[in-house]
């Protein structure tokens, strides 16, 4: 029998972490283990997180003595779950109400399958939001998930329903990035045979949140997405060919380096 273990995230997220734990507590088809693992906040989510788990009886807190980062500290939860089935949330995110029940449904029509949902972004101070059509991506083979993976950063699923196996057999999150480990780790759950099924229903509220980029900002997203393609250098060119993976690196390179151009630019108008 299945089990599901959803894996939230957070660090400092105390403002809208109560709405992310209680989107999981309430969905349609319970989750068996809810796992909050706060990365050393300072904003009184530790407090926050007790309470719950105090009224409800999945939610499992784990509590970092210092932050480790997303990357290790996502990983290391996934690994700490006690079910077959994954899910995952970002603190400052929520799920939609059938969004589980759904993704088990579509989980259950293919063996080994991995389960996802259409996407609304909520960006703040900005009333007219969106949601990302992603039924495409389950009519991809291999090769295609690929291709479309590394060439896009923004519409492609995340938080799916995966078989925890299947993450520890692929290697699981990279502790090396610090930027862009999900979607690295999204490149080579692409490439694997398993059928991607699509749930569809718009499961998770993505909330986007608008700092601001500085110079050394964007430098930094093109370092690790650089190293995001080329720890995936070898799968790519295996299944994509040489020419494909330089040309996605190309790609981030004229993407981020045109973002640098127009924060130079509002600089410069600021300044005057």
């Amino acid at each position: 029998m299945s089990t599901i273990s959803c894996i939230i995230v957070s660090y400092n997220n105390g403002s809208f972490l109560k709405e992310a734990i209680l989107s999981v507590v309430n969905q349609t088809l319970p989750v068996n283990e809810i796992i909050v693992a706060d990365d050393g906040s300072t904003d009184g989510s530790r407090d926050l997180i007790t309470s719950l788990a105090h009224e409800h009886s999945q939610i499992k807190p784990i509590f970092r003595e210092k932050n480790l980062g997303v990357s290790i500290n996502r990983d290391l939860a996934i690994r700490a779950a006690q079910s077959n089935l994954i899910t995952t949330l970002d603190g400052d995110d929520w799920y939609s109400p059938k969004k589980i029940e759904q993704e088990f449904i579509a989980f259950n029509k293919r063996e080994n399958s991995i389960a996802y949902s259409d996407i609304c972004v909520t960006q703040q101070k900005i009333e007219q939001n969106y949601c990302l059509d992603l039924a495409m991506f389950a009519d991809f083979n291999q090769q295609q998930r690929l291709s479309w993976m590394i060439n896009n950063l923004v519409k492609i699923p995340r938080d799916m329903l995966f078989l925890k196996k299947l993450y520890l057999e692929i290697g699981g999150i990279q502790h090396s990035l610090k930027k862009y480990e999900d979607w690295e780790f999204k490149i080579r759950l692409a490439a694997c045979p398993n059928p991607w099924i699509h749930s569809g229903i718009d499961g998770i509220n993505y909330r986007k949140t608008n700092f601001g980029l500085s110079q050394d900002n964007s430098l930094m997203h093109i370092k690790y997405q650089y190293q995001a393609l080329r720890l995936n250098h070898k799968l790519i060119r295996e299944y994509l060919g040489e020419q494909q993976f330089w040309l996605s690196l190309g790609k981030v390179l004229l993407t981020t380096g045109r973002s640098l151009f127009g924060i130079r630019s509002n600089l410069k108008k600021l300044h005057h």
